[in-house]
Protein backbone atom coordinates (compact mmCIF):
# COMPACT_ATOMS: atom_id res chain seq x y z
CA UNK A 1 0.00 0.00 0.00
CA UNK A 2 2.01 3.03 -1.12
CA UNK A 3 1.54 6.17 1.08
CA UNK A 4 2.28 9.74 -0.66
CA UNK A 5 2.77 12.89 1.22
CA UNK A 6 3.64 16.54 -0.43
CA UNK A 7 5.00 19.72 1.29
CA UNK A 8 2.77 22.49 0.61
CA UNK A 9 4.20 25.33 -1.28
CA UNK A 10 6.41 27.37 1.03
CA UNK A 11 6.74 31.15 1.94
CA UNK A 12 8.57 33.16 -0.15
CA UNK A 13 11.61 33.37 2.72
CA UNK A 14 11.25 29.59 3.55
CA UNK A 15 13.80 26.66 2.89
CA UNK A 16 13.47 25.35 -0.43
CA UNK A 17 15.50 22.18 -1.61
CA UNK A 18 17.50 22.57 -4.74
CA UNK A 19 18.74 19.07 -4.99
CA UNK A 20 17.08 16.26 -7.14
CA UNK A 21 16.15 13.24 -5.03
CA UNK A 22 17.03 9.66 -6.91
CA UNK A 23 14.67 7.37 -6.42
CA UNK A 24 16.13 3.91 -6.11
CA UNK A 25 16.03 0.39 -4.37
CA UNK A 26 19.47 -0.20 -3.08
CA UNK A 27 20.73 -2.47 -0.18
CA UNK A 28 23.17 -1.11 1.79
CA UNK A 29 25.55 -1.85 4.87
CA UNK A 30 25.93 0.85 7.51
CA UNK A 31 27.13 1.16 11.44
CA UNK A 32 25.00 2.86 14.11
CA UNK A 33 26.90 5.60 16.49
CA UNK A 34 27.32 2.34 19.03
CA UNK A 35 29.12 0.28 16.50
CA UNK A 36 26.71 -1.73 16.04
CA UNK A 37 26.38 -3.03 12.16
CA UNK A 38 22.87 -2.43 10.17
CA UNK A 39 21.29 -3.43 6.85
CA UNK A 40 19.18 -0.63 5.19
CA UNK A 41 17.38 -0.51 2.23
CA UNK A 42 17.43 2.97 0.50
CA UNK A 43 14.71 4.38 -1.20
CA UNK A 44 16.24 7.91 -2.41
CA UNK A 45 19.24 9.76 -2.04
CA UNK A 46 20.09 13.30 -3.23
CA UNK A 47 23.51 15.26 -2.72
CA UNK A 48 22.34 16.47 1.15
CA UNK A 49 20.56 13.37 2.54
CA UNK A 50 18.23 9.82 1.65
CA UNK A 51 15.83 8.19 2.65
CA UNK A 52 16.11 4.70 3.94
CA UNK A 53 14.14 1.33 5.31
CA UNK A 54 15.51 -0.62 8.30
CA UNK A 55 14.60 -2.71 11.31
CA UNK A 56 17.17 -0.59 13.43
CA UNK A 57 15.52 1.85 16.07
CA UNK A 58 17.11 4.90 15.51
CA UNK A 59 15.82 9.06 16.95
CA UNK A 60 15.98 12.39 15.24
CA UNK A 61 19.95 13.95 15.76
CA UNK A 62 21.18 10.09 16.09
CA UNK A 63 24.44 9.50 14.13
CA UNK A 64 24.80 6.87 11.56
CA UNK A 65 27.16 5.77 8.94
CA UNK A 66 26.20 4.24 5.68
CA UNK A 67 28.44 2.78 2.96
CA UNK A 68 28.14 4.12 -0.21
CA UNK A 69 29.43 3.08 -3.88
CA UNK A 70 32.43 5.03 -4.63
CA UNK A 71 32.55 6.75 -1.37
CA UNK A 72 32.85 4.38 1.49
CA UNK A 73 31.28 5.28 4.95
CA UNK A 74 29.22 9.07 4.90
CA UNK A 75 27.93 9.92 8.27
CA UNK A 76 24.69 11.24 8.35
CA UNK A 77 22.00 12.44 10.91
CA UNK A 78 18.66 10.99 11.67
CA UNK A 79 15.75 14.26 11.26
CA UNK A 80 13.12 12.34 10.77
CA UNK A 81 11.72 8.87 11.67
CA UNK A 82 8.15 6.97 11.19
CA UNK A 83 8.71 3.35 12.24
CA UNK A 84 10.90 1.47 9.49
CA UNK A 85 11.34 4.68 7.27
CA UNK A 86 14.15 7.22 8.13
CA UNK A 87 14.88 10.41 6.33
CA UNK A 88 18.62 11.30 7.30
CA UNK A 89 20.92 14.19 5.90
CA UNK A 90 24.26 14.20 5.05
CA UNK A 91 27.04 16.02 7.41
CA UNK A 92 28.73 16.79 4.19
CA UNK A 93 28.00 17.18 0.61
CA UNK A 94 27.92 13.80 -1.27
CA UNK A 95 29.76 14.21 -4.85
CA UNK A 96 27.64 13.42 -8.16
CA UNK A 97 30.08 10.69 -8.69
CA UNK A 98 29.15 8.72 -5.83
CA UNK A 99 25.33 9.70 -6.31
CA UNK A 100 25.85 7.98 -10.35
CA UNK A 101 27.79 4.81 -8.50
CA UNK A 102 24.91 4.36 -6.52
CA UNK A 103 22.26 5.03 -9.31
CA UNK A 104 23.87 2.30 -11.39
CA UNK A 105 24.87 -0.22 -8.56
CA UNK A 106 21.00 0.35 -7.42
CA UNK A 107 19.68 -0.37 -11.16
CA UNK A 108 22.42 -2.90 -12.29
CA UNK A 109 24.14 -5.38 -9.32
CA UNK A 110 21.52 -6.64 -7.14
CA UNK A 111 23.28 -7.96 -3.35
CA UNK A 112 25.18 -11.12 -3.43
CA UNK A 113 22.27 -12.98 -1.00
CA UNK A 114 19.85 -11.80 -4.42
CA UNK A 115 22.64 -12.75 -6.82
CA UNK A 116 23.23 -16.51 -5.04
CA UNK A 117 19.08 -16.96 -4.41
CA UNK A 118 17.34 -14.68 -7.22
CA UNK A 119 15.53 -13.49 -3.91
CA UNK A 120 15.23 -10.19 -2.68
CA UNK A 121 15.24 -10.36 1.40
CA UNK A 122 11.95 -9.02 2.22
CA UNK A 123 12.52 -5.44 4.86
CA UNK A 124 9.37 -5.36 5.52
CA UNK A 125 8.67 -8.60 7.52
CA UNK A 126 6.90 -8.33 10.88
CA UNK A 127 6.62 -10.77 13.90
CA UNK A 128 3.50 -12.88 13.65
CA UNK A 129 1.68 -11.65 17.01
CA UNK A 130 2.37 -7.85 16.25
CA UNK A 131 -0.67 -5.91 15.95
CA UNK A 132 0.17 -3.27 13.39
CA UNK A 133 -0.21 -0.04 14.21
CA UNK A 134 -2.92 1.96 13.28
CA UNK A 135 -2.92 3.86 9.76
CA UNK A 136 -4.50 7.39 11.42
CA UNK A 137 -1.72 7.21 14.38
CA UNK A 138 1.22 6.55 11.64
CA UNK A 139 0.03 9.57 9.38
CA UNK A 140 -0.55 11.46 11.94
CA UNK A 141 2.83 11.27 13.42
CA UNK A 142 4.62 11.18 10.32
CA UNK A 143 2.57 14.77 9.62
CA UNK A 144 4.23 16.02 13.20
CA UNK A 145 7.32 15.03 12.50
CA UNK A 146 7.75 15.89 8.37
CA UNK A 147 6.16 19.31 9.67
CA UNK A 148 8.93 19.60 12.64
CA UNK A 149 12.17 18.39 10.06
CA UNK A 150 10.54 21.07 7.80
CA UNK A 151 10.20 23.95 9.54
CA UNK A 152 6.30 24.47 9.27
CA UNK A 153 3.08 24.15 11.15
CA UNK A 154 1.30 21.04 11.00
CA UNK A 155 -1.58 22.42 9.10
CA UNK A 156 1.31 22.56 6.11
CA UNK A 157 1.55 19.18 5.30
CA UNK A 158 -0.74 16.86 3.84
CA UNK A 159 -0.78 13.19 3.38
CA UNK A 160 -2.70 11.24 0.58
CA UNK A 161 -3.01 7.77 0.74
CA UNK A 162 -4.01 5.54 -2.47
CA UNK A 163 -5.18 2.36 -2.04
Amino acid sequence: MPIYGHFLPLAPNGDKRQDVRRKLSLLARGVKHDGTGIAVQIHNISGTGLLFESDIQLEPCDRIEIELPHAGGITAVVIWASGRLFGCQFEGPVSPATLSAVELKSAVAPPPEVQESGVEPALDESPDDAAPEPLQEVIDRSREQIARAAGLGIDRVRIIVEY
